[in-house]
């Protein structure tokens, strides 16, 4: 029969077991937050009819971002932005929206932002630094005599980075923030939902750790990435896209959001469908096609 203190003893390293393991997986998935599997693709934009420039832009950390500048002999570029663990050669909504812009004869600018696609950086920040990275490519655009009249679009973590660039950026006219997260604490819960029994109720619980120890590798906080902070900054029209059955980002953040900037911002949109994350693009061509060429030909 076990004694008091061989109890005690036993409960004690059940606990530093179970511990040890809550440790170990989520030390695991914010490595894996930190560094989203690279993804790549074999198309480029003189598959969809137009000639492009393969450019790079040095960050002022030192990395070398990586991407395409389509010319239309414009006056008007728009900067576009993936997502996370996304590229420029996404087809999803990548694809069509550079497709739409070019054929609008907008200069298109799409890069691979850190540790995506083939740009140089083993981790991402999240939306952190890379919006210091657009401070960069817009240095490289101004320098190309391509600034003048210039937009910004981008997608999930892209429509995130895109708010905070609107918010710190002059050179920036108008943007586009496609299924922005607002909270990266509450879309990083939902990520987890879509992962399957027991582990995602092993991560739930062990969110908090998740996040600080991606903070510790990143070095990014995840308070900066709250976008309600931001929203008093942005002045510049802005269209926001939102959709009702997007499982990362609640719509009744997106309405919070836009109630914030419209405050201080008469030129801001939400454009509300039923769409999931980043789908409404294939949800809605035509509509989002024409909301799109309209907002950046009556802006920029």
């Amino acid at each position: 029969m076990l004694t008091t203190t061989a109890i005690i003893y036993l409960l004690i390293t059940i606990i530093a077991a179970i511990l040890l393991v809550v440790y170990i997986i989520s030390s695991s998935a914010s490595k894996k937050l930190a560094t989203p599997p690279r993804k790549t693709g074999s198309w480029s934009p003189r598959d969809l009819g137009f000639e492009y420039e393969k450019v790079e832009v040095k960050t002022s950390d030192g990395l070398t971002l990586r991407g395409w500048l389509i010319p239309r002999g414009s006056e008007k570029t728009v900067i576009v932005i993936h997502g996370y663990t996304s590229c420029k050669w996404d087809e999803w909504y990548m694809k069509p929206v550079i497709n739409i812009l070019a054929r609008h004869d907008f200069n298109v600018v799409a890069f691979d932002m850190r540790a995506h696609g083939e740009s140089d950086g083993e981790k991402t920040t999240l939306g952190y630094r890379e919006v210091d990275d657009i401070g960069a490519i817009i240095n490289y655009l101004k320098e190309r005599g391509l600034a003048s009249r210039l937009g910004i679009i981008g997608y999930s973590m892209g429509g995130a980075i895109t708010l905070m660039s609107l918010s710190r950026y002059e050179e920036l006219k108008a943007g586009v923030a496609d299924s922005p997260y607002i909270d990266i604490r509450a879309s990083g819960k939902r990520w987890i939902n879509r992962v399957g029994a027991p582990l995602r109720y092993i991560l739930l619980a062990s969110y908090p750790l998740i996040m600080r120890l991606t903070a510790s590798r990143t070095g990014a906080s995840p308070e900066k990435l709250v976008m309600y902070q931001y929203a008093k900054s942005i002045t510049k029209p802005l269209l926001i896209i939102g959709g009702q059955q997007d499982d990362l980002v609640a719509i009744d953040e997106v309405r919070k959001f836009y109630e914030e900037v419209k405050k201080v911002n008469s030129n801001v949109e939400l454009w509300e469908t039923t769409s999931k994350h980043v789908s409404a693009i294939q949800d809605y061509p035509r509509e989002y096609e024409e909301r799109i060429v309209g907002f950046f030909n009556r802006w920029l």
